[in-house]
Order: structure tokens, then C-alpha cells, then sequence
């Protein structure tokens, strides 16, 4: 009889939240609006238990969480999942105490002023160290394989104020 892998947590565990890699950066549609990607992965195999199905199950625990769904004509609208405090992004994931943070200087400046984050959750393992160019084949590849997941965030004005509902 094989051995079956562990069950996935349906909520992501704190050391997952921790080890969770985040590339922010702003944009632009063809007209011009500006807009505020963040990219979440995870980073590659560290022991024997990081298989490329056990990352996939981890990080669709991460899109649940952030409600974020593969690509579709309408992007799933997540509400106020996302606030700065003190120059430290915040990301709330539904059914955990822990919420995932980032510095990122001048994008948390640009997502105060635009309102909103496009959440975009990879499947599949990326380094932390990738360089631009190996970013963007990721996006890219996933893309074109519906492995990644994505949902629209709206800034809170503070931490308060993105609480889970009851």
C-alpha cells in the first residue's frame, strides 16, 4: 500500500506564513491607472517532506485563506485584507491569529494612495534570490499552467479595520 502524504491544514501554519516569499511592485494597465501586484510563493524544497505536491497543497491552503481563485473574467473582491503600520505591510489569511507581513518601502506608500493590492498566489516554488527575469517566466509558466491564484485586496486604514468578520 503506498504512503499517502499528510493532509494539508486547511488553515496555513505560522512557520508557512513565515517562510512564504513576497515580490511586491507597481504597474500600469495600457491606459495608464496604476496598479499594485504582490507575488506569493513558496520557497524551493528544504527536507524530504517539501515535494512539489506538498507545496502545491500548502500554498492552495495560502490562496484559500486569501481567497484568492485561478483566473477568470472577474477577480474574487477579498475586502479589506491588506493595512501599513509603521512602514510594515500587514496581510490578514482568513482562520489564523498570524497575518503575513513585509517591508516594502515605497510600494506600501503606492498601495495606501491606490486602495487596493492584486494578490497573486503561486503554486509552485520560487527562490527567494530570483532575479527579475526568472520572476517574470514564473509568472509567465504559472500563468499559463492555472497555477496561479488570484484575488483583489482592498487597504484597510488600519489594522482595526481588517478584522475577519464574525
Amino acid at each position: 500500500m503506498p504512503i499517502s502524504a499528510a493532509p494539508t491544514p486547511r488553515v496555513p501554519t505560522p512557520g508557512l506564513i513565515a517562510s512564504l516569499s513576497v515580490r511586491p511592485w507597481i504597474d500600469h494597465t495600457a491606459d495608464g491607472t496604476g496598479f499594485a501586484p504582490v507575488l506569493i510563493t513558496h520557497p524551493p524544497a528544504r527536507r524530504d517532506a517539501d515535494t512539489a505536491a506538498a507545496i502545491s497543497q500548502r500554498m492552495l491552503s495560502v490562496a484559500r485563506a486569501l481567497g484568492a481563485a485561478p483566473p477568470r473574467a472577474t477577480l474574487p473582491y477579498v475586502g479589506e485584507r491588506v493595512a501599513v503600520h509603521n512602514g510594515i505591510v500587514l496581510v490578514r489569511l482568513d482562520g489564523s491569529e498570524h497575518m503575513l507581513t513585509m517591508r516594502a518601502g515605497r510600494w506600501a506608500q503606492v498601495i495606501v494612495e491606490i486602495g487596493q493590492v492584486l494578490l497573486a498566489v503561486g503554486l509552485d516554488p520560487l527562490s527567494p534570490g530570483a532575479c527579475g527575469a526568472d520572476v517574470d517566466e514564473y509568472i509567465e509558466c504559472s500563468g499559463k499552467a492555472g497555477r496561479l491564484y488570484f484575488a483583489l485586496a482592498a487597504v484597510a486604514e488600519s489594522p482595526r479595520h481588517m478584522q475577519a468578520p464574525p
